[in-house]
């Protein structure tokens, strides 16, 4: 686990989302720019709302969660990454890690930059090109990676993203995000 960490009530207002749909349980680690990338964490709990109907008899995750869990990581890098623009922007002042951010994320300056950002930014999870490789299962810890690989000449922006519970890697695949600015 990273020791720099976004606080619960930011980290709340950076994501769109909000339970039973939210899908990302933490930020592990953040690198801004060209070969920038996010790692997030999810924590498969047998209580969660969508294992209920899922099988019950043998409860898996469901494969259309896992590609909301690759959606939700992809928008947060496009957010954070926006955040990072905005203060380099307007203070000079360059964030390209989550270290970078923790040692600042508590500055009203900043706060006021993401709730800004976040009542501007809309996005939707528009297509996905999946591999289900292996089963994630109440109790495992899935680990996602997702990677910008580019945006195409109408918007969307196209993520390469894996998922993995311990060194198994469960799926992976493209994810394709449409965000518009208000």
């Amino acid at each position: 686990m990273s020791k720099y960490t976004i606080p619960p009530k930011l980290f709340l207002e950076m994501g769109a989302w909000r339970q039973p749909l939210m899908m990302v349980d933490r930020i592990e680690e953040y690198k801004y720019g060209e070969n920038g990338y996010i790692r997030v964490i999810k924590h498969v709990t047998y209580n969660d709302p969508y294992l209920n109907g899922h099988f019950p008899e043998n409860p898996i995750m469901p494969g259309v969660i896992v590609a909301e869990i690759f959606g939700q990581a992809s928008e947060y890098f496009s957010f954070i990454s926006d955040i990072c623009d905005a203060c380099a922007e307007r203070f000079g002042m360059s964030l390209t890690s989550l270290r970078d951010i923790h040692n600042v994320i508590h500055k009203p300056e900043l706060i006021a930059i993401i709730r800004e950002r976040r009542a501007q930014v809309r996005g939707v999870l528009a297509s996905q090109n999946l591999k289900f490789k292996d089963i994630a299962y109440p109790g495992d810890t899935i680990e996602v990676i997702s990677r910008p690989a580019f945006t195409d000449p109408a918007g969307f922006k196209h993520y390469s993203v894996t998922a993995n519970v311990g060194k198994k890697k469960i799926s992976d695949g493209t994810i394709i995000n449409f965000r518009e600015t208000k």
